[in-house]
């Protein structure tokens, strides 16, 4: 079976799917760092986290220059900050709140009463009592527990930016499914009857998402689009072709690093069986 044209077919799919990951992951990290998501998912997230609106608690924070070292610190609202960080250490978050309530050395009690003093938000105002007593109104410790809540905090934050991160990517595969008619199902057949477009195929290096785009066109992957597809299309095949770009689509979100991993064992895999003539290696 290890040179059966079931093997060449997996291994021409894996290819196409690696392709369509590689030019989606590339796509989707350009879009992040255009509209700059990193940055505004943290502050959506640390606004959540000190139930603020963006014009007390969060932007003061963020003027603070352990937070945000670029930014000048005169901002009247996190709206107008003209820099915003897309990562803050957690201990470093803990030493800007501590600095922006003022906390100084001193008894459980004249630590709480200066947060009452501070914060007009009964939730946070009673999790920093909390901590305040069970720190002993100890400053470092105090700065400690700050840092975990902020850190377990993220972890959501995380989680939200990695599903918008998955929306976009299966939308920007399907599109580009589309675009270049990556139709698992049209490519199987092809590849069933033409087993030979896959022997081109090899485990090389980790290319670029312009090479790989290359790669297919020397290859002859059986992609894109011409007037027997149109027709096609427009015909009963539509559904089959629009089913198979999902598929496609979907398998952008397993990443560009699964494929090519699961490629390069699929080559392997060939290479290790008998040659096609029957000879001995």
């Amino acid at each position: 079976m290890f040179n059966s044209t079931i093997l060449d077919v997996v291994i021409g799919l894996s290819f196409c799917f690696f392709v369509v990951s590689i030019i989606t992951s590339a796509t989707v990290e350009g879009i992040a760092s255009l509209l700059k998501w990193r940055a505004a998912t943290l502050l959506d997230g640390v606004k959540s986290l000190l139930n603020d609106s963006g014009t007390g608690l969060a932007k003061d924070v963020f003027n603070s220059a352990l937070v945000n070292p670029r930014a000048p610190g005169n901002a009247a609202s996190t709206d107008a900050l003209t820099a915003r960080p897309s990562y803050i250490d957690p201990k470093q978050f803990g030493n800007a709140l501590i600095d922006v309530l003022k906390l100084a050395p001193g008894t459980v009690a004249e630590l709480q009463k200066n947060i009452d003093t501070k914060i007009s938000d009964l939730q946070i105002r009673a999790m920093l009592h909390g901590m305040i007593l069970r720190t002993s109104g100890d400053l470092g410790r105090l700065r400690d527990e700050l840092a975990s809540w902020f850190d377990a905090s993220m972890d959501r934050v995380s989680g939200v930016y990695k599903r918008k991160v998955q929306a976009w990517t299966f939308l920007v595969a399907l599109t580009l499914s589309v675009l270049l008619n990556v139709d698992t199902f049209s490519i199987a057949t092809k590849l069933w009857e033409q087993p030979i477009v896959a022997n081109k195929i090899t485990g090389a290096q980790y290319p670029s998402p312009r090479s790989a785009l290359d790669a297919l066109e020397e290859i002859g992957m059986p992609m894109g689009w011409d007037e027997a597809t149109v027709h096609r299309f427009a015909g009963f095949g539509g559904a089959i072709m629009t089913f198979g770009w999902l598929i496609s689509a979907v398998s952008a979100l397993f990443g560009a690093p699964f494929w090519f991993d699961t490629l390069q064992q699929f080559v392997r895999l060939r290479g290790a069986g008998p040659r096609a003539d029957g000879a001995e290696r």
